[in-house]
């Protein structure tokens, strides 16, 4: 029997799953607002667009075990969001690795000590998350592919961490996603 087979048979999925998720529409930052950007809320608008948005991800089928957000308030509110829209309630920690600036090796590492998640949510920050998922395809480190406020894409890969670039089954905006909730 292959390991796929086995994995499935076991209930648990044959590849490993990586969703890649933006947070959602926050609170302005600037001077006139003065506020940390690491506590910048989502805003009232964002928070509901962001329900809608984790409805449609139900609907098309997510379902995750583990959610992992970058420490900064909008992602973590995001990623709140979305894990009380999944059933059963996933686990949930928090990688420096996703706030903005962090390296994509340290994320991988991070992912990478908890393999009896196989079907992984991370949250973060732009332009990072679009480069990310462009290395994590084989685009390569000038790619981008960038990520609207809420948008999320899936990728799988056969092995994690990865030896091999991944498979990206599809990558949605806000704006499909609301529409399919």
């Amino acid at each position: 029997m292959s390991r796929e087979t086995e994995g499935q048979q076991a209930g648990r999925p044959a590849e490993y799953e990586l969703y890649i998720m933006r947070h959602g529409l926050a609170v302005t930052h600037g001077p006139s607002t003065m506020m940390d950007d690491a506590k910048r809320p989502l805003t009232p608008e964002g928070k509901e667009k962001m329900r809608e948005i984790a409805a449609g991800l139900v609907r098309v089928g997510m379902a995750v075990d583990w959610i992992v957000s970058s420490p900064l308030v909008r992602a973590v509110e995001t990623a709140e969001i979305v894990a009380d829209a999944v059933s059963p309630k996933p686990a949930f920690d928090f990688c420096d690795a996703l706030r903005p600036g962090g390296a994509p090796e340290a994320l991988i590492a991070f992912l990478a000590k908890r393999p009896n998640h196989r079907r992984v949510l991370v949250v973060g920050h732009e332009p990072d998350l679009g480069e990310l998922s462009a290395r994590l395809i084989g685009a390569g480190r000038a790619a981008n592919m960038p990520f609207k406020k809420g948008g999320c894409c899936q990728i799988t890969f056969s092995v994690f961490p990865p030896k091999a670039p991944g498979r990206l089954i599809w990558w949605l905006t806000p704006r499909v996603m609301r529409k399919l909730a």
